[in-house]
């Protein structure tokens, strides 16, 4: 469905721009919270996405994944606006704070053993690095692939098939089984 949206969004349909916005806002306002920016500021950046979307739309006719796309534009987009306000930090020894509030599961569990299960969730994750928890986040909650998940992290894909690999096997090693039959 995305795809035939998408095509008609290029091709001028402002009705399709307006779905994908609707649809994509808040994921975009979720993974840039979990990156560790403040929401003013990813309001900012999210509203720079979508008006270099909608300006640049002739040109993307080539976009396979809108929600890669849009994901790689918003992490782009903040962290051009990290260099900008940071003069003496090289960018790439800023270590993301990536950081995952576990929702998912509110109707799925009872609510008195929700707060035991979240805890079990939360230890788990904060046992991962920032980048192992990111890494996740895209795999298994937004369930990108390989390649885009090495694009959107500036990595190699077997890099990113080996960060995952060693992710799920730190978890395993939490002996925390019944994170696994969530993912599924």
């Amino acid at each position: 469905m995305d795809e035939v949206v998408f095509q008609r969004f290029v091709e001028g349909d402002d009705a399709a721009f307006t779905f994908i916005y609707n649809k994509y806002v808040d994921l975009l306002l979720q993974y840039g919270r979990s990156l560790g920016f403040e929401k003013e500021v990813l309001k900012d950046a999210i509203q720079d996405v979508f008006v270099k979307l909608y300006l640049n739309r002739k040109n993307l006719s080539e976009v396979r994944n809108l929600k890669f796309y849009l994901f790689r534009s918003l992490k782009n987009n903040l962290l051009d606006m990290l260099k900008a306000s940071v003069d003496t930090c090289n960018i790439d020894d800023y270590q993301c704070k990536f950081s995952i509030k576990w929702n998912v599961l509110n109707d799925l569990i009872a609510e008195e053993d929700k707060k035991e299960i979240e805890g079990k969730l939360n230890k788990l994750l904060n046992s991962l690095t920032g980048r192992q928890r990111e890494i996740v986040y895209l795999r298994f909650i937004h369930e990108l692939d390989y390649e885009e998940i090495a694009a959107l992290m500036n990595m190699t894909i077997q890099s990113s098939r080996k960060a995952v690999s060693r992710a799920i096997v730190k978890m395993r090693k939490l002996k925390v089984a019944f994170l696994f039959a969530i993912m599924g």
